[in-house]
């Protein structure tokens, strides 16, 4: 039997992705193992958010070519970086951030408004090694019609395209069917999904029979509106766990980035979700050492997320990325002062990250298991933190176990099986 592996670098889309090219793959009978492991076909799904991303993006490529006779690369680095194939022999096959189902041999399949469908879940009863069979992404929209000064990801993802909400509802209903128990909705900028409000389409996903868990990618803090709070106020399945595209608590820098709106408003949206949904976590995407920050203006924001309170900050050194305004602006910070303000930084996140874990010992909670490890399972409360059960019991991938928090260690809520 032939063999086929996928590597994943970047967001949530390209899971998604890289999940459907896998089906694909199955489909045609080829067995899916792990990257690294000697394969006839070698999928890299690339990034290039940044210049680190595009850095390991050309790595992995080079490095699959060692263990496979077929290297084949798609996403957002052979977009943005094609010029740099050509140096490349061992890439059979490559394709931006469209069309990857042509790595496939797949004809790509659109829905009225352009939107190209990687339909997955279509295998029936399969159950795919290297990839979680407890939760799935589905992805309910792609591109993004921002003008972030920062961002290069409109450029390579195009404008916003969103699928039928019935696509979604069908794909979604496969997957419970094949006893996935945690879907998450995903796009590129998810809240810009315009077949209909997404509290709607929430509340369609919810309604699904079997569906124990929903969470959602990335959100805009604009989305966070009544509607939105009312739903994750009354929706059970839909877990208290939102992550925020938030980049700063700097109006100055907000300003900067053309980001559309200012840390107060945003920060009066996530208040009225915490006092509305009292379980609810945050967590935030936040870019550090922007042209002409200060040290001031980056405490500023430090103070800002301590004020507000989050589960896990995702910071990233702000990185220049080709063709974007940010990177003519003047100020642009040395990079050994953007180290040492990454240091600071994440150590004062790292503070408070841990307050909020600690928070949580003796209390009750219900851990997703995704995987077996040294002395127990790991897997995800519904709140999104990472918990260890310590336990001799046998659990499989997809069980909810119900817990008590012990401790917090290792970054992890260490449990025990009630």
């Amino acid at each position: 039997m032939k063999k086929v592996s996928v590597f994943t670098l970047g967001c949530r889309v390209n899971q998604y992705e890289s999940r459907a090219l896998a089906e694909f793959f199955v489909k045609k009978g080829y067995a899916l193992v792990p990257f690294g492991e000697e394969c006839d076909v070698c999928i890299v799904n690339t990034c290039a958010v940044t210049a680190e991303s595009e850095r390991k993006s050309a790595q992995l490529i080079r490095r699959a070519s060692r263990f496979a006779k077929d290297v084949r690369v798609c996403g957002c680095y052979v977009a943005a970086r094609g010029d740099a194939l050509p140096d490349m022999p061992f890439v059979t096959k490559a394709a931006g951030c469209v069309g990857k189902t042509s790595l496939a041999d797949e004809v790509p399949r659109l829905t009225e408004k352009d939107f190209e469908l990687m339909d997955i879940a279509t295998v029936s009863g399969e159950r795919l090694p290297t990839m979680s069979s407890a939760r799935a992404y589905i992805k309910i929209q792609d591109g993004c019609n921002g003008r972030c000064t920062y961002c290069i990801i409109p450029a390579l993802r195009g404008k916003v395209r969103s699928r039928p909400v019935e696509d979604i509802f069908d794909e979604a209903k496969r997957l419970v069917a094949d006893g996935c128990k945690e879907i998450i909705l995903t796009g590129i900028e998810t809240a810009a999904y315009n077949y209909m409000p997404l509290p709607e389409l929430i509340k369609q996903i919810a309604g699904i029979d079997g569906l124990s868990r929903l969470r959602l990618g990335s959100l805009d803090p604009n989305a966070i509106n009544e509607k939105f709070i009312e739903v994750a106020r009354t929706t059970p399945v839909l877990m208290p766990h939102f992550h925020i595209s938030l980049q700063s608590g700097c109006d100055r820098i907000l300003a900067l980035m053309k980001r559309p709106y200012k840390a107060e408003e945003a920060k009066k949206r996530l208040l009225a979700l915490k006092k509305s949904v009292p379980d609810v976590k945050l967590s935030a995407d936040i870019i550090c050492s922007f042209p002409t920050e200060t040290e001031e203006e980056l405490k500023e924001t430090v103070s800002y997320l301590k004020s507000i309170g989050f589960l896990h900050i995702h910071a990233f050194s702000y990185s220049k990325r080709p063709n974007t305004p940010a990177a003519e602006m003047d100020g642009q910070i040395p990079e050994e002062i953007k180290k040492h303000r990454m240091r600071y930084f994440l150590d004062e996140c790292q503070k408070m990250e841990r307050d909020i874990h600690e928070s949580k010992i003796g209390s009750n909670d219900r851990v997703l298991v995704e995987k077996a490890t040294e002395g127990g399972f790991v897997g995800h409360t519904a709140d999104f933190c990472e918990a260890l059960i310590k336990t001799n019991a046998i659990y499989t991938e997809g069980d909810l176990v119900d817990v008590r928090i012990a401790e917090y260690a290792d970054g992890k809520l260490i449990c025990q099986v009630r």
